[in-house]
């Protein structure tokens, strides 16, 4: 699935710049990687080489040192000395991150990128290897003259310690310094997207990289971590800014590859949604998106993983690839972080893999109705505060890595978020961005309360789409002012087609799209009634937890292989999870359950990936589901569910044979004694499948090699 692979590294592991030094740095990072790295088509080294501000201050002159980002802490605050506190916060005051960093000039890097490239080639020769450089907009990584000093009046946005962030919308005064594109320096109100452009041409071409990241926001939002912005105070929407405001944010795309045609651009965006960025910014994405200017979309925020809000993670990340600028779109696994002293796979997901498999669970309908799930994955970073790479933060995580890749969608499951990014980036009215603002946020909270929504379409491709992709789907959606939108709707409800509406009470009230299997919620209605409302179409997820509890698990569900596959964040190991589907309680391989009303029960750890094959309706009970070796040449797979008592059992095999039923009776080892009283069904969520009834004991379930088939 993943087609590209890139591996994100700074320039503190380089503790040495000899020709040996830097060979021998690039062979242990190909050789620590290498099982995630073979037999991918293209393989990426993006290069945290400082700020950005190397390529503002590039003159083309090679053997002249740059500032990189050789601190912990923000680099553009003062330097601690001996006599502080070594506990001191780095958000006071930066260290160097090692004694003595090395001096870094041009051509240094320049023999980097181009021994990473040999290196690679000899490593992985029949893949593409490509190396990139980094543009950030904040004041965290490196030192930079050129942004707070001779240009501040380009820093304007969000601020971090006291520093603002790079607005991409900014002017440049005047400056008589040489630059690469500007020997004679820089005109007064030069727009910084013509300049930077300018300069990452010639930065690229010199010293041999292939692609450019434009990092937190760039080119989107000069507040990228901000529920406000140019366009939403925190109270007020001022739609009458929004005209002047989309059209300086796109001016800046247009600009940029004005000055800079060919290199390509890969973008962080911001923390946010699609809707949440225009009402708050006027970021007019749909319309970036359909320009042609050659970027990637942005892929999932890291930060909000970081602060236990899988909902905006997930949100956010569904609203950004529902409509593509290309074909592709990636998944970002955050596992070091070369500035501030922790590395998240330790102490942020304490060694658990939950910001893996929830956000590779995210999946796009395409226009011909297949399920696009993440092609790219990029792993930030290799390399630690202290430019180290430990071997543990590279084996323990790739497991995962692989898993969530194998486990990926390749079917629609049964919601369907029905996402307008046109309709929401294009809006005119204060009206109509509250409702995108606070309908985006509702979501959020709904996925944080554990509503399991991780499949979008847009609205664009949802009217091409035939009517048999979704027909036996959940569709949830905000009221969408597009006549064809509500006449599909319509048509949808009108065969009692499954509709979630969400919006405000006045909206609801005044939409056409209405009937009995239409429910609708109110966006100022408690975040969690999105998921109590599932269980009217059936999917009933509950939760039984302490008075103590402040979160609920975050929940997704993943039609794979035939599989549901449900991924869970729980951040209080003492909620119990219940479960109850339209087939039976879900019975997840690996473990236990306790089956009471019609529930499954389960008290999941901090983080989960289960496999579900088996729903069963009993009175009460433990059930019990593990793998178990098949010790048979004839079959390559086999588990059992032991605990029914008088069971109707439905159980689904894999898409390869799921024609095919072998089921051993009270848990026969070397000769199966095969049940064969077992009806063929089809259900258009889950598949071919098989049900049983009047089941009691241990059942094994087996699948054959297919030459058996």
């Amino acid at each position: 699935m993943f087609r590209s692979i890139t591996l994100e590294v700074s320039l503190k592991p380089f503790k040495e710049t000899t020709e040996d030094y830097i060979n021998h740095i690039c062979r242990e990072i190909f050789m620590q990687w290498r099982f995630l790295l073979k037999n991918r088509e293209e393989i990426s080294i993006m290069i945290w080489v400082g700020d950005g501000s190397e390529i503002l201050d590039y003159n083309r002159d090679i053997d002249t040192s740059f500032e990189w980002a050789y601190f912990i802490g923000t680099a553009n605050l003062d330097l601690a000395t001996e006599s502080d506190d070594h506990a001191l916060s780095l958000h006071n005051k930066k260290r160097y991150y090692t004694d003595n960093p090395p001096k870094m000039t041009y051509g240094t890097l320049k023999n980097i990128v181009r021994i990473f490239k040999e290196q690679g080639k000899a490593f992985f020769p029949n893949s593409k290897i490509r190396i990139g450089e980094t543009f950030d907009i904040g004041p965290e990584f490196a030192i930079s003259d050129f942004k707070y000093n001779r240009h501040t009046e380009i820093c304007s946005g969000t601020a971090i310690d006291k520093l603002r962030f790079v607005d991409s919308t900014a002017l440049l005064n005047t400056d008589d310094r040489v630059y690469a594109a500007y020997p004679d320096g820089i005109p007064q109100d030069t727009p910084f997207a013509t300049f930077l452009g300018a300069q990452v041409k010639l930065f690229c071409a010199d010293l041999g990289f292939d692609y450019i990241w434009l990092s937190n926001g760039l080119g989107f939002s000069s507040n990228p971590w901000s529920l406000t912005g140019k366009i939403f105070d925190g109270e007020k929407f001022y739609a009458e800014k929004l005209e002047n405001t989309s059209q300086k944010v796109f001016e800046f795309w247009k600009l940029f590859r004005e000055s800079c045609h060919d290199v390509p651009i890969e973008t962080r965006g911001t923390n946010n949604s699609a809707g949440i960025d225009y009402a708050t910014d006027g970021v007019p994405l749909y319309k970036i998106y359909k320009a042609g200017f050659n970027i990637m979309p942005p892929p999932n925020s890291p930060w909000a993983a970081l602060n236990d809000n899988y909902g905006l993670e997930i949100m956010g990340h569904m609203t950004r690839i529902c409509e593509l600028p290309g074909k592709e779109f990636l998944f970002r696994y955050y596992i070091h972080d070369p500035w501030w002293m922790n590395s998240p796979w330790y102490d942020r997901y304490d060694g658990y893999p939950s910001d893996i498999y929830l956000p590779m669970s995210i999946a796009r309908v395409c226009e011909d109705g297949s399920v696009q799930s993440a092609n790219r994955l990029n792993i930030l970073s290799i390399d630690n505060s202290k430019g180290d790479m430990p071997d543990a933060c590279v084996y323990e995580p790739l497991p995962h890595l692989l898993k969530a890749e194998k486990d990926c969608a390749d079917e629609l499951s049964f919601l369907l978020w029905l996402y307008p990014m046109r309709e929401y980036t294009t809006a005119k009215t204060q009206q109509e961005l509250y409702e995108m603002y606070y309908s985006d946020r509702f979501i959020m909270e709904g996925i944080n309360c554990g509503f399991p929504l991780n499949y979008v379409v847009s609205t664009d491709v949802f009217k091409r789409l035939n009517e048999a992709v979704y027909l036996d789907r959940i569709i949830v959606c905000p009221i969408i002012h597009d006549e064809e939108i509500e006449r599909l709707l319509k048509d949808f409800a009108a065969k009692k087609g499954k509709i979630l509406l969400y919006g405000t009470k006045t909206e609801i009230l005044n939409y056409s799209v209405k009937g009995e299997s239409v429910i609708t919620v109110d966006i100022q209605n408690n975040p969690c009634v999105l998921r109590e409302k599932l269980a009217e179409f059936g999917y009933d997820i509950c939760f039984k937890t302490q008075a103590e509890c402040l979160k609920l698990p975050a929940i997704t569900l993943v039609k794979s292989n035939n599989a549901m596959l449900l991924s869970v964040y729980n951040p209080d190991t003492t909620t119990e999870t219940r479960l109850k589907f339209p087939l039976g309680a879900p019975v997840l391989l690996g473990g236990e359950t306790q089956i009471e009303d019609g529930y499954s029960k389960y008290r999941f750890t901090r983080s989960e990936h289960r496999e579900c094959r088996i729903y069963v309706n009993q009175n009460g009970g433990i059930i019990s589901a593990h793998e178990e070796a098949p010790v048979s040449e004839k079959y390559r797979r086999r588990f059992y569910v032991k605990g029914l008592k008088d069971a109707t059992v439905i159980y689904f095999p894999e898409k390869y044979c799921e024609r095919f039923i072998a089921v051993a009776v009270n848990g026969a080892d070397d000769t199966p004694i095969l049940d064969e009283e077992w009806e063929a069904i089809y259900d258009p969520i889950n598949g071919y499948g098989f049900k049983g009834r009047h089941k009691t004991g241990k059942l094994s379930f087996l699948m054959p090699f297919k030459k058996y088939l």
